[in-house]
């Protein structure tokens, strides 16, 4: 039987490998209870909370709440019936410096792809439309997009509850306020929107191709760039641009102001099957949540007792801003201009037979500025 001193020595030497041989070794091997937590979650990140936006296409039932506009009685969009329409008679479009626009600002706003005016822009450059049936001079502002998730549906208005993949809107504000915020405060002439469908043809539409370009670099909410190729503003209007439909609505997104001359020109552009993939990319941006940009659309609107206008590319447009004043007017006098403006409408048109069909438009503005 061994003795109790050679147990005991045993016993000590065992103990001694398996013990620490210091403080800091005892620290070292039992860590406190701090640095156990921050060595098991040293990776672990808390996650982002997503910033709850303003308003969000995803409910637009709800925007009349925090924006009371938004449940007015003259609201944008609207589905446009054609047999309810009024025809009428307004003067032709004028579009000036309507040409190329090189270094457009391209920024996702994080409800949809807006190319802006560049700032500084030379004021004898600058486009603007007159005519058209508006008082005025309202000068171009930006370009934004509406799209849905597929190609079945996308545009805000609709034509006889027809919908387009894309609808363009060019934004333009009255001069006579001096500045784009100052004309979003006034009602009935503030704003004035030309609105472009398009539809999918075989061919290629080359004037779109800027528009999507350079879509990657903006997919962030926030995210902008600079356009490096000019985008042509008369080229992205469709060819027959004497017929639209006319009304009195609102900005399509919230705080929803009433204050928006519409024109919908009821020929779209075209553009290709190749082209319409490419709207895949607007579908790749990401809005203020995070989510893809899609469906950004706002649903019609009830018209109410709104009265929608319809100026056909039949009927010969007269010199005369209706209503007429009572000053002015004289029945004679109006025949004499119906008789005239139908003479030279339907001449044109027959000669017109023999040319180009679009020579003016397709050998000016897109070889230069208009």
């Amino acid at each position: 039987m061994p003795r109790p001193s050679v147990i005991l020595i045993v016993f000590l030497v065992c103990f001694r490998f398996v013990t620490p041989s210091s403080t800091d070794d005892t620290l070292e091997a039992l860590p406190t209870t701090a640095e156990t937590v921050k060595r098991k979650y040293n990776n672990y990140k808390k996650p982002e909370s997503k910033p709850k936006p303003s308003w969000s296409h995803k409910d637009p039932d709800a925007w009349p709440v925090k924006y009371p506009t938004c449940g007015g009685k003259q609201q944008s969009p609207i589905n446009i019936h054609s047999n309810s329409t009024v025809r009428t008679t307004y003067p032709n479009f004028k579009f000036h410096n309507y040409g190329y626009i090189d270094r457009m600002a391209l920024i996702n706003n994080g409800h949809s792809a807006a190319y802006n005016l560049p700032a500084y822009y030379p004021k004898k450059k600058t486009p603007h439309i007159t005519g058209g049936g508006m008082d005025g001079i309202y000068q171009f502002a930006q370009i934004h997009l509406h799209w849905g998730s597929d190609s079945t549906k996308g545009s805000e208005h609709l034509v006889n509850s027809k919908s387009y993949p894309v609808e363009l809107h060019l934004v333009h504000w009255n001069v006579k306020y001096g500045s784009f915020a100052e004309a979003s405060k006034y009602s009935y002439d503030g704003l004035a929107v030309l609105t472009v469908f398009a539809k999918v043809v075989p061919e290629d539409n080359k004037y779109f191709h800027p528009l999507v370009e350079q879509l990657g670099e903006i997919v962030n909410n926030g995210d902008e760039t600079i356009v490096k190729k000019p985008i042509s503003l008369y080229d992205l209007l469709p060819r027959r641009i004497s017929s639209f439909y006319r009304y009195f609505g609102s900005v399509t997104t919230p705080a929803c102001q009433e204050l928006v001359i519409w024109t919908i020109f009821d020929n779209p552009i075209e553009i290709s099957e190749k082209q319409a993939s490419r709207v895949n990319k607007f579908r790749s941006l990401k809005d203020e949540v995070g989510d893809r940009m899609v469906n950004n659309f706002r649903p019609p609107q009830p018209v109410n007792d709104r009265t929608i206008f319809y100026r056909s590319f039949s009927v010969p447009d007269i010199p005369l801003s209706h209503p007429p004043s009572v000053n002015s007017y004289s029945p004679f006098s109006e025949a004499y201009k119906w008789s005239k403006a139908t003479f030279k409408n339907y001449a044109t048109r027959f000669l017109g037979i023999f040319d180009h069909p679009y020579p003016h438009r397709y050998n000016s503005c897109r070889s230069r500025p208009c």
